[in-house]
């Protein structure tokens, strides 16, 4: 039935601008200015009339009496006591002031930030009951605060919409401007992008402590509900009550401000795609540029092959008048084919070669046996520098080489002991530049000293 009626009665709810849109404004600018009073006659009605006809450059002036029916539903009344004069309605003033505050938002040069602040704050102890909470943040209360944010919003829409244009006019610039003037004029236009993104930024902080502080209200009212369950169960179903008007003051909050975060979204949208306009002009400078140096070769080239004669301009150097650039097409394709069946595996049973497997087996034997030994001679060692607190490795080399006929053994004894002691910070070696010869072994080393 609602939108029935609006599209029944549009005509007369929104004027077209001959039938009487321009006459309704025109009459508010002036009672605004004070050139006519607030109750105006006819006679100056067919004066605004004759101006809006030369001013839009009409054929004839519309006549007062083909639109006054139209106005006098909602637009126009005339005083009851002098018929012949007439006011404009408050739906009339309404709906002039709503196109002027879009086109004029007066939150265009206001903080997003101290909106927030000023209408979603919690201070300590500030909800004591219920009432405090309906009172400050119900439903009813904050309809105007939630218009005062999404106002704010809408005219940052408007106000980085109208800055987007701008940077698109700066980047069809022509070629004559420079590239100093044209980055000015980005940077100029820019910062406003950089300011309201800083602004959101510290609006959203806000937002969350509010949500956050709003939340810890909400378990205050759930705790007390707990505490009369347990200790005073007559309160229990007003404690009830009051937690659930707590909790949809608190959802329906959130939910617009879910829708808010929505809105900044798509705007910080409009701040990043701002931000690649800014690449845009970096590669339009650098492709400039490039085109201008490939000119001066070109001219450059044509100045060197060219000579002028009684016949005119004569190329020379096998100057290219004109070249095709191309790429030669590769064809890719198989060498071979392969059309025969798959061959099945063939598996071979290899004999055991025992007398390879034993001598194998004895290498590996031997080898953990050596292992075993040098590890033995390790531990030894290490317990001779504990009980005596100082380890010769001469004397331990020349033990080991008697005892096990190795020479790699104690060699490796040596080397394990040197990186005992770079590991141990109460273990340091000393060693003299004197050259010391191991008995019935071809080996020389300098004369080394392990102490504690």
């Amino acid at each position: 039935m609602k939108k029935q009626l609006l599209y029944a009665k549009y005509d007369l709810l929104l004027p077209s601008k001959f039938d009487g849109g321009y006459l309704v404004i025109a009459l508010y600018e002036k009672i605004k200015d004070r050139e006519i009073e607030e109750y105006f006659t006819q006679k100056e009605i067919n004066e605004i009339l004759k101006e809006i006809a030369v001013n839009f450059n009409q054929d004839s002036v519309r006549q007062w009496n083909n639109i006054k029916d139209k106005l006098f539903h909602y637009f126009l009344r005339s005083l009851p006591d002098e018929p012949w004069k007439y006011y404009l309605t408050d739906y009339a003033k309404n709906v002039v002031d709503l196109m002027i505050s879009k086109l004029e938002n007066p939150y265009k040069n206001h903080a997003l930030k101290k909106s927030v602040q000023d209408s979603f704050t919690l201070r300590p102890n500030e909800i004591n009951t219920i009432e405090d909470l309906e009172r400050k943040f119900g439903r009813i209360f904050i309809q105007g605060s939630k218009k005062i944010i999404l106002d704010h919003l809408e005219s940052l829409e408007d106000e980085l919409r109208e800055a987007y244009k701008e940077l698109n006019e700066i980047l069809r610039k022509e070629d004559e401007q420079s590239a100093t003037y044209l980055v000015r004029e980005f940077t100029v236009v820019f910062r406003k992008f950089g300011e309201r993104a800083e602004d959101i930024t510290e609006a959203i902080i806000s937002k969350d402590k509010f949500l956050g502080d709003l939340v810890n209200v909400v378990d205050h009212f759930y705790r007390k509900m707990e505490d009369d369950g347990k200790f005073n169960i007559e309160n229990v179903k007003e404690s009830k009550i009051h937690w659930e008007k707590a909790q949809e003051i608190y959802t329906d909050i959130r939910e617009f401000f879910n829708s808010v975060d929505q809105k900044v979204s798509i705007i910080r949208r409009q701040i990043n795609h701002a931000s690649e306009k800014l690449t845009e002009l970096q590669e339009q400078f650098s492709s400039r540029a490039f085109f201008r140096i490939q000119i001066k070769k070109l001219h450059r080239t044509v100045l060197e092959s060219s000579a002028y004669t009684t016949e005119g301009i004569r190329f020379s150097n096998n100057f290219p008048l004109k070249q095709l650039v191309y790429e030669p097409v590769r064809m890719l394709y198989p060498k071979y084919y392969e059309f025969e069946l798959p061959k099945p595996n063939i598996i071979v049973n290899i004999k055991v070669d025992e007398a390879y497997e034993r001598n194998e087996k004895q290498k590996i034997a031997k080898e953990i046996n050596r292992q075993q030994r040098i590890n033995q001679w390790v531990d030894k060692a290490k317990d001779i520098l504990e009980s005596k607190g100082q380890l010769s490795l001469e004397e331990l080399m020349n033990s080991i080489v008697d005892e096990e006929k190795d020479l790699s053994i104690a060699y490796q004894v040596a080397s394990g002991m040197t990186a005992y002691t770079s590991e141990n910070n109460n273990v340091f070696i000393d060693v003299e530049q004197k050259i010391i010869s191991l008995s019935q072994q071809n080996l020389s080393l300098w004369k080394t000293k392990i102490m504690k």
